[in-house]
């Protein structure tokens, strides 16, 4: 509550800048090529770890990203989550995810996370401020998002970004009531040196119903509705909480270069503090003892499963560049050293330990047709014998397209919960992990001329960590190897478009991944200006389908998806229809949901075994950007950079 009154006076009193625009992903910036900033839309963001570099701000259309309201649906494919928006979600798309030592292994809410080092510090000479607020059927179910960016004379800029979401959901004991903020200041202290202080929080708070216990009452004339199906954890007194707070520091000190077009020597210094919790517990264990059933242990208070991570990281690198231009380096050479203190609490346990690795990146690209990235860790003293190597190539071919390449390789420890898992003091497991494998490459030929795209990838993971159907870990002794091809096709016709994506991947362990073999996702709908130019209008469709496949269910006591062998989800054609339109600024739109569910009540769709994603629904959203200058107009002097090393004021052409 504190935190939620923080940010709304916060909102209220700092002039002209809240935003809300939900990133697509976790957000992963392009590893070579950097994206030409439209002269229309003048919005550009540094980061705190690279600020030689400008990126190209979101745009302000009346798109898939606004009306997509919801971070599941936005991803290629969907994630699969318990049925209300905000809660625990997993990819359907097979992937490894880059990790580099140590990790508790509980991120049933990656999806939602704010993190200090993706906080963008947008560096134009006018006030940047976005809102962002969706609401369901009423007012149980709502999403706000802000963001606010702020330059002031001299250079420092002011950035900050807030989330919540309050779902009630359709079915009983499930609501997700999440909160996220990420503030910080840049502040540039003469030509050589810059810092970023930046403050993150966030606090996942979900009720959990462990699903309902049939859907064969769906459709018939007794059924009032789906807050009267009857649910696995019908005590409903279990909770999920997962907390975290961190405080970055990064300094910059250029030794050289200050000036355009002459390369670079410079210092950098991170510093991150950083606390997380995460607890799960259960008080009415008589009434839900069923569900939890080898994991109920003998104290009468009921289940509770704690942990608490204190971190604190330090990192050095010394890199090299140039810059062709201001926001555009040439080449990149930088060598490093990173080590991370962990003092970690997994009641009752306490222990202590470190992780030390070097560091080492190397950035070419000469021209907007090559872009060459490679970035390694090697692992010391206990880490010996762990590494993660990440590479991108990028080449431009002209009218006939571009071609891009990636490469992880990563070898890393099992996770904490795949090791040992505790609960109400009791030891459910103790393992003894081997150190996972993992790489995966993958090649894209893209012809934006056409909107076609066609990608391929190929995965191979030895020691391959899953949890049973008893929710327990077990690891894989023979290779797991996955195929995928996804093909992206936007076609259009004047002012109608036909946007399409269909994706197939291939397992050689069905009895280990159970995912959808295909899916195909599709938009169709008209895009174009109407009222004599003054309004953009969005209407169409929108549709989803995957094949048949085995949801995994959740166990909430550990954070964990898992396999099971009782429900099978076929094929669900879920359909959406929508309006979307933006005048100057203002952006509207209005979704009616799954239209299926009108002529099939007696059906259910699945992405969690018994947890059914919502029957039909509306849902409305509306998004206002705000542009002030910061300064008042000279006449006769243009808004250009005061200085000619890394950005240290503001940048961009006014107007919007």
């Amino acid at each position: 509550m504190r935190l939620r009154n923080f940010c709304f006076f916060l909102c209220l009193l700092l002039p002209g800048t809240l935003s809300a625009q939900t990133r697509d992903s976790v957000p992963t910036p392009p590893v070579a090529i950097r994206a030409a900033v439209d002269t229309l839309k003048p919005l550009v963001y540094v980061l705190s770890a690279q600020p030689e570099k400008i990126w190209p701000g979101p745009d302000s259309m009346p798109g898939f990203q606004f009306r997509m309201y919801d971070p599941a649906r936005r991803q290629t494919p969907d994630w699969a989550t318990l049925g209300n928006l905000g809660m625990a979600a997993r990819p359907l798309w097979f992937g490894p995810v880059a990790r580099l030592g140590f990790d508790v292994g509980a991120s049933p809410f990656a999806l939602y996370r704010l993190k200090a080092e993706e906080l963008r510090f947008y560096q134009n000479t006018r006030s940047f401020s976005e809102v962002f607020f969706s609401q369901g059927q009423n007012q149980d179910n709502l999403m706000f998002n802000a963001q606010l960016a702020r330059t002031f004379s001299g250079g420092a800029t002011f950035a900050f970004e807030y989330r919540t979401f309050n779902n009630l959901g359709q079915f009983r004991f499930q609501q997700a009531q999440h909160n996220s903020m990420s503030l910080g200041l840049r502040i540039p202290v003469g030509p050589r040196y810059e810092g970023y202080l930046v403050f993150c929080q966030n606090v996942f708070r979900q009720q959990d119903n462990g699903g309902i216990v049939t859907d064969t009452i769906f459709g018939q004339g007794q059924f009032s509705g789906p807050i009267d199906a009857e649910i696995r954890l019908p005590g409903e007194s279990a909770r999920t909480r997962n907390s975290d707070w961190t405080i970055q520091l990064t300094q910059h000190y250029n030794f050289t270069g200050q000036k355009e077009g002459k390369r670079a020597l410079r210092a950098t210094h991170t510093l991150a503090w950083s606390k997380s919790f995460w607890k799960f517990s259960d008080t009415e264990i008589d009434q839900d003892s069923l569900f939890f059933g080898s994991f109920l242990t003998t104290d009468p208070r009921g289940l509770r499963h704690q942990i608490t991570q204190k971190r604190l990281d330090n990192s050095f690198i010394v890199s090299t560049f140039k810059q062709k231009a201001p926001g555009q380096p040439s080449d990149l050479l930088a060598f490093g050293l990173t080590h991370s203190w962990f003092d970690l609490y997994q009641e009752p346990h306490d222990s202590a330990f470190s992780n030390l690795f070097l560091t080492a990146q190397l950035g070419i690209t000469p021209s907007e047709r090559f872009g060459f990235t490679a970035r390694g860790h090697l692992g010391m003293l206990n880490n010996f014998g762990e590494y993660q190597l990440n590479g991108a190539l990028v080449l431009g071919l002209g009218n006939a397209g571009q071609f891009r390449a990636t490469l992880l390789s990563q070898r890393r420890p099992a996770s904490l919960l795949q090791y040992r898992a505790v609960v109400s003091y009791q030891d459910l497991w103790r393992n003894d992990m081997e150190k996972p494998l993992e790489t995966s490459v993958s090649a894209t030929y893209a012809i934006p001329q056409i909107g076609l795209s066609l990608s391929g990838q190929l995965h191979l993971v030895n020691n391959f960590v899953y949890f049973d159907q008893q929710s327990k870990p077990v690891q894989t002794t023979a290779p797991v190897q996955v195929s995928q091809l996804l093909v992206t096709e936007n076609l259009r016709w004047r002012a109608l478009h036909f946007d399409n994506t269909l994706g197939l991947q291939q397992f050689n362990r069905t009895d280990v991944l159970r995912l959808p073999s295909w899916f195909s996702k599709n938009s169709l709908y008209y895009a174009g200006d109407i009222f004599k130019k003054r309004m953009h209008l969005n209407a169409g469709l929108d549709f989803r389908l995957n094949g048949e496949f085995q949801p995994e269910a959740y166990q909430p006591l550990l954070w964990q998806f898992h396999l099971q062998d009782s429900l099978t989800q076929k094929p669900y054609p879920w359909l959406d229809v929508f309006i979307a339109f933006k005048v100057r600024t203002f952006c509207f739109f209005f979704r009616y949901e799954n239209l299926t569910a009108l002529w099939q009540p007696d059906q259910v769709f699945y992405q969690t075994a018994y947890h059914p994603q919502n029957f039909n629904t509306l849902r409305m959203g509306i998004r206002w950007r705000f542009m002030d200058s910061n300064t008042p107009e000279q006449k006769g002097k243009s808004d250009s950079n005061t200085s000619n090393g890394p950005p240290s004021g503001p940048i961009g052409p006014r107007g919007f």
